[in-house]
């Protein structure tokens, strides 16, 4: 498989405006060693902590320039943390949906665009647990072990009626896959892009996740996600001309959906957890923030804000109002 230096990927990372370089991005290379194998809830939320501690420092400086994030996400998918949804019997930890959420949150708050990043190689991973074969979970379970990342190719642009216009196309020759997807996130960084994909078969339209290598011949991914939110997702754009797909790599999609699932379910969870670690993460930042920089009212004679006497009685008050506690007595407020 093609590999390439981490040079190429630094060439595209960022463009002196800070705006997406809007050119085809090279692949991620392969690993060159298995990634740490988790075995526990406990130590994925330990894990979790860890890199949430190594991100953060460089959070802000990465998102202002625009800086694509190569060298974190080898070391996130490294960590182990990209294989604890698998399911025990085939090697990982099997975590629970708390530790998960847990997880994402905890890396959510010290940069958001990491809780973005794997969120849909977790989706391809339920997506597989509930419609593969057998023989399908074995091939890719041990795949991302190893620490090989899955992105995405779900939506498309263009139209209004939310169907999808990539096809596979099964011919004498062989199966490809061929359309164009947009607002692909974790594509730019992944190793296969599993790919929602039409079908055109006797009973009609049907639809199915295709998990294509990033390095297959007739793909293309572009850095051109600038919409609001984060900045450095890896989120580009990605065009499939003719692409060869092995039918082994075709998992069933919609008839997951024809009877209650978890998938989209789990979907969501993951999605809330990422904004809730967003959240507090934010409000982490702010509260210091407050403290330090500030002003305080001009008559007030302290030097910060946090320092103003009328400050407590704001709190005092409110929290009277608010939960009806009563302010502490002996003048004050």
């Amino acid at each position: 498989m093609t590999q390439h230096h981490a040079t190429e990927h630094r060439a595209v990372a960022t463009v002196p405006n800070g705006q997406p370089s809007y050119q085809p991005v090279p692949p991620a290379p392969w690993p060159q060693q298995n990634a740490h194998t988790i075995r526990s809830d406990a130590e994925a939320l330990e894990r979790a902590r860890q890199f949430a501690d190594h991100i953060a420092p460089g959070a802000l400086v990465r998102d202002q320039q625009r800086i694509l994030p190569w060298e974190e996400v080898q070391a996130f998918s490294q960590s182990g943390l990209w294989g604890i949804t698998i399911p025990r019997e085939y090697g990982g930890a099997g975590v629970s949906t708390a530790t998960l959420t847990q997880a994402v949150a905890t890396i959510a708050a010290a940069d958001g665009n990491f809780g973005h990043i794997p969120q849909n190689h977790y989706y391809a991973l339920e997506v597989l647990r509930v419609g593969g074969s057998p023989a399908q979970k074995q091939f890719f379970y041990e795949r991302v072990l190893r620490g090989e990342r899955l992105g995405n190719a779900l939506a498309e642009t263009g139209h209004k009626d939310f169907q999808r216009r990539t096809q596979l196309l099964r011919e004498t020759g062989g199966w490809f896959v061929h359309g164009q997807k947009f607002y692909c996130t974790g594509a730019i960084f992944a190793h296969w892009i599993p790919t929602l994909v039409s079908a055109q078969e006797d009973g009609g339209e049907n639809q199915y996740l295709v998990f294509i290598p990033r390095d297959a011949a007739g793909v293309t991914i572009t850095d051109d996600w600038d919409g609001f939110g984060q900045r450095v997702t890896g989120s580009g754009s990605v065009q499939f001309e003719r692409v060869k797909v092995e039918p082994e790599w075709v998992v069933p999609f919609k008839v997951s959906f024809d009877t209650p699932s978890t998938i989209g379910p789990f979907a969501q969870i993951i999605h809330a957890a990422l904004d809730a670690g967003i959240g507090h993460g934010a409000l982490a930042a702010t509260l210091p923030f407050i403290r330090d920089h500030a002003r305080p009212w001009i008559d007030a004679r302290v030097e910060r804000a946090s320092d103003d006497p009328v400050r407590w009685k704001y709190h005092h008050i409110g929290n009277h109002a608010l939960n009806g506690i009563h302010p502490p007595r002996h003048g004050a407020i």
